[in-house]
């Protein structure tokens, strides 16, 4: 219910709760992160409209975790 809620998967909701459960927060604090942004593509640009049009109301940062899910961007 959660993840229907969230307008995300089931295992976003599970890696969050883990990360947090684990680190008190929602990322982990010891992977490296890329200093450089990230660009994104045509394929990610997609997947973001396909996002939207099915859920136009979803805040910018379950986008981002749906991005990070299926193609490691953020």
């Amino acid at each position: 219910e959660i993840a229907q809620l969230a307008g995300c998967s089931r295992r976003s909701i599970y890696k969050i709760l883990t990360l947090h459960q684990d680190f008190g927060q929602t990322r982990n604090p010891f992977v490296h992160r890329h200093d450089k942004p990230h660009t994104l593509n045509q394929q990610d640009l997609s997947f973001i409209t396909s996002i939207l049009n099915a859920n136009p109301f979803l805040f910018l940062d379950k986008i981002q975790e749906q991005l990070l899910e299926a193609w490691n961007v953020e």
